[in-house]
């Protein structure tokens, strides 16, 4: 039986979708992500007044809110804090802590959003900006098949 790509399509190209995106092609996923503005990972530009904290070290339950109280330990549990600064030391970011908050060291959102694209880039993920989601639907085999449509975008001087 001939061994098949899988093929992932990751909706949105912010911080959770270029990451997502990156996890998965390391897997060995064919990657495809469909962003709906003209540019992945615009709001990482913003986060921490355009220093992008990229996590805390202090992790406690009474930090989260959720209707289910364990919810978020559960999901920090899976990929923990390190993991985090692992992930980010491994695509070239240097980090720094400053009273638990943790940045970039060259405190710039732009280095962390450049860091990530060129990741994606380099793992040959595939980025279709532009577009909307107009519909998904499960198949009765599990699949999805999706609804997808391009909306140009004209520049005008």
């Amino acid at each position: 039986m001939e061994n098949v790509k899988r093929k992932v399509l990751i909706i949105g190209g912010g911080a959770s979708g270029l990451m997502a995106a990156i996890m998965a092609a390391r897997e060995g996923a064919e990657v495809t992500i469909l962003e709906h503005m003209d540019r992945v990972g615009k709001k990482i530009l913003s986060t921490g007044n355009g220093r992008c904290n990229l996590t805390n070290l202090s992790l406690k339950p009474e930090h989260y809110r959720s209707s289910q109280k364990l919810f978020p330990m559960k999901v920090l549990d899976r990929f923990s804090v390190w993991d985090t600064l692992s992930f980010f030391d491994g695509i070239g970011i240097i980090t720094r802590n400053r009273n638990g908050y943790i940045y970039p060291n060259s405190d710039q959102a732009a280095s962390v959003l450049d860091a990530l694209r060129f990741e994606t880039e380099h793992l040959g993920i595939k980025t279709v900006l532009s577009c909307q989601i107009r519909s998904a639907k499960k198949t009765k085999n599990g699949a999805f098949l999706w609804r997808v449509t391009r909306e140009l975008i004209r520049v005008t001087a």
